[in-house]
């Protein structure tokens, strides 16, 4: 399997530095937000394996359906859903890395087809989960969910397909769209703390409004980021420095969003069941 290429050469022309120094700042705070959410799943979820306590994985984060006493094999599929999750996250960013690409293409190759494998696995087991094992929350989710997964099978099936007819720039657009709805989980939970410290923090609104805003949220949380990458796309060909310019000024406010709600997903999502898991161990004293 052809690896994945980075879809973010350096500039050519000076009218797209403007642009493709925003996709650097848009890169830079994608690899933190998605460096501590692989930190978060691996701390929180891999130490109840460690100790045979499976039965933790529910008892500090309030989850859809985490771990059932009695239910071995969708224990199991649950287990192997947030492995392949904590791979596909730290994937997905040595996959963007263009330094990484450079130096180490050997290694960005292997992790290409893994990431490829871990993708497949994930939306055919997202899938099991909601439709199989009826961890749903509603029906909008349980839609969006189901055709976020359909777009992670076409994607990465479209993209593997292009690098074996060495069409690499189709390949390379093809495999950034997968990369988009791969991380539609942890797009999700960003844009819902970025929408909720915006919305309710900044100007005021009702909480209610983050709960009735869920479900657009839902679906948002992949089809935002690949409406932006097509826009990107145009707007990298266009010759004009004013539509050059307008995309990296609204990437940039897109990232803005993005980092409030890292810190808000970090802060209130990630880091108290963490730091409750960590103490109640002992791990620490």
């Amino acid at each position: 399997m052809a690896s994945i290429p980075s879809a973010f050469p350096a500039a050519s022309t000076s009218q797209r530095l403007l642009l493709e120094r925003a996709v650097r700042v848009w890169f830079i705070v994608t690899a933190i937000g998605q460096t501590i959410f692989f930190l978060y799943i691996t701390g929180y979820y891999a130490p109840p394996v460690a100790r045979g306590t499976l039965a933790d994985w529910s008892k500090y984060r309030d989850l859809i359906t985490g771990h059932v006493p009695g239910d071995n094999f969708g224990n199991a599929m649950f287990g192997v859903h947030v492995a392949l999750a904590a791979l596909l996250t730290l994937g997905g960013v040595l996959q963007l890395w263009p330094a990484l690409r450079r130096r180490v293409p050997a290694l960005h190759r292997w992790n290409g087809r893994l990431f490829v494998v871990a993708a497949l696995l994930a939306a055919l087991g997202g899938l099991w989960l909601v439709w199989g094992r009826n961890s749903r929350l509603s029906d909008a989710s349980d839609i969006s969910i189901t055709l976020n997964a359909v777009l992670v099978l076409g994607f990465v099936t479209l993209a593997w397909r292009a690098a074996r007819a060495r069409d690499f720039a189709a390949h390379q657009d093809w495999a950034m769209r997968a990369f988009f709805v791969v991380s539609g989980v942890w797009f999700l939970r960003v844009g819902i703390m970025g929408f909720a410290l915006i919305a309710v923090g900044l100007f005021g609104a009702e909480e209610a409004l983050v709960e009735a805003a869920f479900p657009v949220l839902s679906f948002a949380s992949y089809l935002v980021p690949l409406g932006a990458y097509e826009l990107y796309r145009r707007a990298r060909r266009s010759p004009a420095p004013a539509a050059q310019n307008a995309m990296a000024a609204g990437l940039l406010a897109l990232t803005l969003v993005m980092a409030t709600g890292i810190f808000g997903a970090t802060m209130m999502m990630w880091l108290p069941p963490l730091k409750a898991s960590i103490t109640a161990s002992g791990l620490f004293g």
